[in-house]
């Protein structure tokens, strides 16, 4: 069949030639004897050879709608899913964000509170050391003190 098939013409089996004659298959039958139409057999099927490309027939334009509509679907469908699995996905995202603002914002207190302790220690030692120093001096003076009282008598 594909050798006999041009670019002008196309082949079709009775009932399809049937209905693009718009004639009933025994008026085909009859311009087939008559020699109107031309004809190929292969086994016991019968092709009729008709002017002009190949246009799908309803049925077959019916049959790839249906077909395209099933992809659709399932493509929605799919679709679908990966819709819901990315809005469990953003819904993870958002309460995890939640909890780390509320852990920093934790942190964050935490933190200034290490500081204002920071700060008050940094200052005791401070005095510390000043209190420290105070009584190196003192001590130093004492011993001083008694050093010249008993180096004089």
């Amino acid at each position: 069949m594909s050798d006999k098939v041009k670019d002008d013409v196309h082949w079709v089996d009775k009932g399809e030639a049937a209905r693009e004659l718009d004639v009933s298959l025994s008026t085909l039958d009859r311009m087939i004897r008559k020699g109107e139409v031309e004809v190929a057999r292969e086994g016991r099927r019968v092709y009729v050879k008709l002017p002009g490309p190949r246009y799908p027939s309803d049925r077959e334009l019916l049959r790839q709608a249906r077909a395209r509509v099933e992809e659709l679907r399932r493509k929605v469908g799919e679709l679908t899913e990966e819709a819901d699995e990315l809005e469990q996905e953003r819904d993870r995202a958002r309460t995890e964000t939640e909890t780390a603002r509320g852990e920093c914002g934790k942190l964050e207190v935490e933190l200034a509170r290490e500081q204002a302790a920071h700060q008050r220690t940094k200052r005791w030692a401070v005095r510390f050391g000043i209190a420290v120093a105070a009584l190196v001096v003192l001590l130093a003076v004492t011993i001083l003190a008694a050093w010249l009282v008993a180096t004089r008598a």
